[in-house]
């Protein structure tokens, strides 16, 4: 059972989402990082890391407020992409992204797949009252896969952000889940957030 501060590792038919450790801070990490368009998704400037810098952001985790969990395709073995969570214990909210860093990945279903492993985790093991995602308005799959998992879209800020490409201004979109629309959905019973 987990407890607070204790690594994590869920599985799904196909992955392991694990907490990251210093060794995850590889060269396929940076290089995901510094990909142009795994960044646009992000909409942050692709960036290459030094592995002093890399093994920092891994290790700004405590495994209580902050997550970085490592997305493993368990056939292979091998990282593609990892999740970021931010915690306030005090509300019961938590604020996920994810990426799916190795493009050849792309299309394939992953998302809903570890995502619906991470709900769990967050409203059965943690109490999560709600969980939110907040992608921009360009990121067509992402608003794709919180639809299918039942997230509502609370609300559109307008212009919110530059898009770091150049292209303007971009949307940010605010989706949120509660924990009483994950169960019904899960029961069968409801809570498709529309």
């Amino acid at each position: 059972m987990w407890e607070p501060g204790d690594l994590v590792e869920l599985t799904t038919e196909r992955f392991l989402i694990r907490s990251m450790t210093r060794e995850d801070a590889t060269e396929e990490l940076i290089g995901w990082l510094a990909d142009p368009d795994v960044a646009t998704g992000m909409n942050m400037p692709a960036k290459r890391m030094t592995r002093v810098q890399a093994v920092n952001w891994v290790l700004h985790q405590d495994n209580l407020r902050d997550f970085r969990l490592l997305v493993v395709d368990r056939e292979s073995g091998t990282g593609i992409g990892f999740f970021t969570i931010s915690v306030e214990p005090a509300q019961k909210t938590a604020e996920t992204a994810v990426v799916i860093g190795d493009q050849t990945r792309w299309g394939q279903n992953i998302v809903v797949e570890v995502r619906t492993a991470l709900l769990e985790f967050l409203f059965d093991t943690m109490g999560m009252h709600k969980v939110i995602g907040r992608p921009h308005g360009r990121n067509v799959s992402s608003i794709f896969n919180y639809k299918a998992l039942g997230f509502t879209c609370e609300a559109v800020l307008r212009e919110q952000m530059r898009a770091v490409d150049g292209g303007g201004r971009l949307d940010q979109l605010i989706f949120g889940l509660l924990a009483s629309e994950w169960r019904a959905r899960a029961n069968g019973t409801g809570g498709d957030g529309s």
